[in-house]
């Protein structure tokens, strides 16, 4: 008869199937499955996938004005300078057209002062996207990645 949890590649609550785990010399973890069967549930490949994964440097940066309709934008240009991507929204000042000017003229200037680009992702204007240093944006094909990738 067919073991069910051998066909789907689950756990085999049977114990005397059980898959034991020791660790070698090079404290890597050695499987002694009776079963043939690839287990990803095993600490070898979760240990091989917590190596390959590249870990984040990069952040995106997210900010609304404050109850005041003031933005805080001090120390973000160290922020774009990193590489981090800053998002600004200002979907709460519709009602407010003049202060959306002002924080509008604040974010450009920002991105003025550390030479890249301020871009509106809305046509109303009012979510805003910098990208930080290293970072492309393709304006006629509205691709965002970074620069390491234009080698391909």
């Amino acid at each position: 008869m067919v073991n069910l949890f051998r066909l789907l590649g689950l756990p085999n609550p049977n114990p005397s199937n059980a898959t034991k785990e020791v660790k070698d010399s090079r404290k890597r973890y050695k499987s002694e499955n009776k079963n043939s069967m690839l287990m990803l549930s095993d600490m070898r490949i979760s240990e091989r996938t917590k190596h390959l994964m590249l870990k984040p440097n990069r952040k995106v940066i997210y900010l609304k004005p404050d109850k005041l309709h003031r933005l805080h934008l001090s120390g973000m240009g160290q922020e774009l300078s990193k590489g981090n991507m800053i998002l600004v929204d200002l979907g709460d000042l519709t009602h407010m057209p003049s202060q959306t000017a002002k924080c509008n003229r604040e974010v450009n200037q920002l991105a003025e002062n550390n030479g890249l680009m301020a871009f509106a992702l809305n046509n109303s204007d009012t979510l805003i996207m910098i990208p930080g240093s290293k970072m492309r944006v393709d304006t006629s094909k509205h691709i965002l990645g970074l620069s390491e990738l234009n080698n391909f």
